[in-house]
């Protein structure tokens, strides 16, 4: 993919990174530890989560490669993750860091070369080109915030039409 297309992509993803910055309010300060189970991730932690990769790409996706002890930073499971998750109290907090996050990548990618974006990266999952991993972040944040909308179903909240993007 070329830095015209991605940068495309990015355009649209500014609008979905909109909607899910709304989800967020959507829940509340008092509706962020909402978890459908014991052993599941709550609402904060998926949005912390979400933002949390963007955030780690962000930081390490110029060099070489992101290990996985970078990505541990963005798993609540783990002991950086639950640090993080911890600094999370509130909407706003989460929304500020998801908005800075997202703005990191976006950074990023402004000042990422065509030939960069196409160098490979070394990842905790595969060697993908540089620009994949603006893809996998994408595909991240549609996958997490699918089960945000059933938790706030679950949660008794109304969930956002998908497509509420501010024009």
């Amino acid at each position: 993919m070329d830095k015209q297309a991605l940068l495309g992509q990015r355009g649209y993803f500014a609008m979905v990174h909109g909607v899910t910055l709304k989800l967020m309010e959507n829940f509340g300060d008092d509706g962020l530890d909402f978890r459908p189970q014991p052993d599941m991730r709550s609402a904060r932690e998926l949005f912390a989560h979400i933002y949390a990769m963007e955030k780690v790409n962000a930081e390490h996706l110029r060099g070489s490669k992101v290990s996985q002890e970078d990505e541990n930073a963005a798993i609540p499971e783990t002991d950086a993750g639950k640090a993080l998750v911890a600094e999370m109290k509130t909407v706003a907090q989460l929304q500020a860091f998801a908005r800075a996050s997202h703005q990191a990548m976006d950074e990023l990618l402004a000042a990422l070369s065509e030939e960069e974006l196409q160098q490979q990266v070394e990842l905790p999952y595969g060697v993908f080109p540089r620009w994949q991993v603006f893809a996998f972040m994408y595909d991240e944040h549609w996958h997490h915030r699918g089960q945000l909308y059933t938790y706030a179903r679950l949660a008794g909240k109304e969930p956002l039409m998908v497509y509420s993007y501010d024009h």
